[in-house]
């Protein structure tokens, strides 16, 4: 299960060393480098997600899901039902993004997790999770929910612990957070290490 904050890189430049958490979300990359980036944080000790739409020359299919699992990834991070499907087939993680638009599209989000059994996402923009994340914990109790975008402040990250599960963001200063009393939720497959 994915927990408390999680650095979100749009560049896999940064050490290891500099980032305080245990979990990386790769947003970004290229099929020449991302092999030699996810062994340099898992070397490390980090868990790894990779944002499979983002990795240029990486298609997002069972091959490419294949590929990354061959790496020893933790998960897959995908905004296509098709990609998460198939991850869930390859035994690999996958983190569903979440685009909470407008009210129609988190309904449609909704029927979506409901009809395909959803265990993990994202929603994103971040700041609006609390009142999505309440919705679809009353509908599908033991889902793991991350909130990522547009997140500012510590404060903010409190108030979002109460609600989700963890954060995914890039703002440094929010990677050393002092964290209160988390909630505790169900368990699901991102137990795994």
């Amino acid at each position: 299960m994915l927990k408390k904050i999680i650095a979100a890189l749009w560049e896999s430049s940064i050490h290891p060393k500099e980032i305080p958490v245990d979990t990386v979300f790769l947003l970004s990359g290229n099929l020449q480098e991302i092999g030699k980036d996810v062994t340099r944080f898992i070397s490390a000790g980090k868990k790894v997600y990779v944002d499979i739409d983002f990795i240029a020359g990486l298609n997002p299919d069972s091959y490419g899901i294949r590929y990354l699992k061959s790496l020893g990834i933790n998960g897959i991070i995908t905004a296509k039902m098709y990609t998460y499907r198939q991850s869930q087939q390859a035994g690999v993680p996958a983190l569903l993004r979440f685009f909470a638009l407008d009210s129609r599209a988190v309904e449609k989000g909704i029927e979506q997790i409901l009809k395909n059994r959803i265990e993990a996402v994202e929603i994103l923009p971040g700041i609006v999770a609390c009142k999505i994340a309440q919705r679809i914990r009353e509908l599908v109790g033991n889902i793991n929910i991350v909130a990522a975008g547009l997140i500012d402040s510590e404060s903010e990250v409190r108030t979002l612990l109460r609600c989700v599960d963890a954060i995914s963001t890039s703002k440094r200063k929010l990677w050393s957070c002092e964290l209160p009393h988390l909630r505790e939720s169900g368990a699901s497959h991102f137990n795994q290490p």
